[in-house]
């Protein structure tokens, strides 16, 4: 069981706690790393605030048995660490003052002393820390001094309280705590003592970002984005500034044995201001009640300043199967990577935990997102895939209707695939109701209204997909092709070289680069990004074979037109299903001029209902033949609106 303690003593400066108890330094009631040195220095300093604390004295105290040398080493050491963990500076210090050859001082102001007259037990754990040479008049006069600095701080508080009480309630009230309207959750700190738990903590982080997104009238940030300051040292303004968020949640797992806690606290992020944090501690079997939990905690301190439009589900009683939970946490860390070998990986996870648990809804959602992205990226045997995504997506919505992921993979499916365009319209909006704050849902309905001919409101979509990841290439790379289907290229441009700045080597980023450079009219620009495109999803070969090619042969402007040939050849020897590449082969005829070649693997893209077909009606790239009565029969026979 991991020690918790009902009755800390502390001493308080600042956003800081010193808990002498469990010898923790604690900023807004989250753990701050902190070495038992530096930790026994600034003991020592708080001992005597505003006063001079000598080197020889924090010898005598700290370093009672070593040299000189080393003692001198160390305190450097320590003093250094100290400042790290308060953020502090040496130049313009905050907190620990220097004097030049002659110490150190504590210059903050201290809040309070909650230090109670110990028992001898208390005694020996409030002082462990310290070595036992350690004089006991010197913790007797400690103790004198936080007792007294207690009184203290009580006569101040009587005399604030009667001098101006209106003002004090004002600002203690909850009328004067900023309203939180949208909200950022950081990267929970992982501080159990394996490092490969990290998979854990950052499945605490996607539960919390999940169950406090059915919050109706409150953005929260997807995960892509927040996971950009799992190592920042950026300040909670800054990411809250990037962010474009009231509020920050930051905290703490540790995960120990049979047990699990969960420390974490709510920050308006503009001002810094600490507004709620808590503590919880269960069996490890207990896990999804504690995150629902947090969740709700976090929720009703919101909804006292913002009224939401539903809030969370009540909390499962679900019995959790602890190695199910810890595939599906692995599965999920692997699925989001969405290269092949990455997305092969999570799914053989995510059958493993479907084999322990086969009523874990929630491994069945993610197993058909996996299948989908095989489906999308993977030519060999799309019809089958496909078929597994389905069955994995109604599976989970029979054991949990309320997965937005799992609505939203189903509506792409009937959309993309089964071309039932309505009941692609019902999952994808079902799957936004669930989770208002899904970045993902939400990008992907704007592709389907751009389809439906409904651009303005396919804009909608993808500006509020920006806001809620702003940082992800995937949402830029999508929207640049939302705003390229709605014929916008400007933004389209800026969209897709924002998702390339992002990550380079985010292949899709290049391709919707490659498709607006072309709808604008440079070419070689153009091929120049398709062969990076194809060079970053493992073409490097035929991305070769297609420059070398196109730098002998090709005319300026015509570089597409010059490799056509050895792309049809390519695609036609790929695969052992040409039809599953017949959308690339008729694009590669369309340059060519063939026509009548192109509709033929056209209608057998039909045959196959090639998911490639699916912004066929409204993608630039095929205008050269959309006057075709042809182009339109296929448009029919996909039963897309005209």
């Amino acid at each position: 069981m991991l020690p918790l303690s009902s009755s800390e003593r502390t001493i308080r400066f600042d956003d800081f706690e010193l808990c002498l108890n469990s010898g923790e330094l604690r900023k807004h009631g989250i753990r701050i790393k902190l070495q038992v040195r530096p930790f026994q220095v600034l003991q020592v300093l708080l001992e005597s605030p505003g006063q001079v604390v000598s080197r020889e004295e924090l010898q005598r105290r700290v370093w009672p048995v070593d040299t000189f040398v080393d003692f001198d080493h160390g305190l450097n050491n320590a003093i250094r660490k100290l400042r790290d963990a308060l953020a502090d500076d040496a130049e313009n210090p905050r907190y620990v003052e220097t004097l030049a050859k002659r110490g150190y001082r504590f210059i903050a102001e201290i809040h309070n002393g909650n230090v109670a007259a110990p028992s001898s037990s208390e005694e020996v754990s409030a002082t462990a820390l310290l070595p036992k040479t350690v004089d006991p008049g010197s913790r007797r006069n400690a103790f004198a001094w936080a007792l007294g600095l207690g009184v203290a701080a009580a006569g101040a508080l009587a005399l604030v309280f009667g001098l101006n009480a209106d003002r004090l309630r004002e600002r203690l009230g909850k009328s004067a705590a900023p309203r939180i309207q949208s909200l950022a959750v950081l990267p929970l700190q992982n501080l159990s003592a394996d490092p490969a738990q990290e998979y854990f903590s950052d499945g605490m982080t996607d539960a919390l970002i999940t169950d406090l997104a059915q919050l109706g009238n409150v953005k929260v940030i997807s995960r892509t984005s927040s996971m950009q300051y799992e190592q920042t040292k950026k300040s909670l303004p800054e990411i809250a500034r990037e962010l474009n968020v009231d509020g920050i949640v930051e905290g703490t797992v540790q995960r120990s044995g049979d047990r699990v806690r969960i420390t974490a606290q709510l920050i308006h992020g503009p001002s810094d201001k600490h507004l709620w944090s808590n503590s919880y501690e269960r069996e490890l079997r207990d896990t999804l009640q504690m995150q629902e939990e947090v969740a709700r905690d976090i929720t009703e301190r919101i909804s006292a300043d913002v009224a939401t439009s539903h809030g969370l589900r009540s909390a499962s009683p679900y019995p959790l199967n602890i190695g199910a939970y810890d595939d599906y946490l692995k599965g999920r860390n692997y699925v989001p990577r969405e290269t092949k070998a990455d997305v092969i990986k999570g799914t053989e996870f995510l059958e493993r935990s479907i084999q322990q648990d086969p009523n874990y809804a929630p491994a069945f959602a993610e197993l058909a997102f996996a299948h989908y992205v095989l489906a999308s990226s993977d030519h060999s045997a799309p019809r089958e895939t496909v078929q597994k995504s389905k069955d994995a997506a109604l599976k989970a919505l029979a054991l949990d209707e309320n997965l937005a992921e799992a609505h939203c993979v189903l509506g792409l499916i009937y959309a993309m695939y089964e071309w039932d365009w309505a009941a692609g319209e019902r999952e994808l909006k079902r799957a936004i109701q669930s989770d208002p704050s899904s970045a993902f849902a939400r990008a992907e309905y704007a592709f389907y209204l751009d389809i439906m001919g409904r651009k303005t409101e396919a804009v909608q979509e993808i500006n509020t997909a920006l806001e809620l990841d702003p940082f992800s290439p995937m949402r830029h790379s999508s929207a640049s092709f939302v705003f390229l289907y709605a014929r916008e290229y400007d933004p389209a441009m800026s969209e897709a070289r924002r998702a390339v700045a992002i990550d380079p080597s985010f292949a899709p980023g290049h391709l919707a680069l490659s498709s607006v450079l072309q709808v604008q009219g440079k070419p070689a620009e153009a091929f120049a990004e398709w062969l990076q495109y194809l060079s970053l999803t493992g073409q490097t070969g035929f991305a070769q074979e297609l420059e070398s090619a196109a730098k002998k042969h090709s005319r300026p402007g015509e570089p597409f037109q010059t490799v056509a040939p050895i792309m049809v050849r390519y695609y036609q020897e790929k695969s052992k299903i040409p039809a599953a590449w017949a959308v690339n082969i008729a694009w590669a005829h369309m340059y060519l001029g063939d026509r009548d070649r192109a509709f033929e693997w056209l209608n057998r893209a039909c045959q196959e209902h090639s998911m490639e077909l699916y912004a066929l009606v409204v993608d630039p790239d095929w205008d050269p033949i959309r006057s075709d009565p042809r182009f339109e029969a296929v448009l029919r026979r996909m039963g897309l609106p005209r």
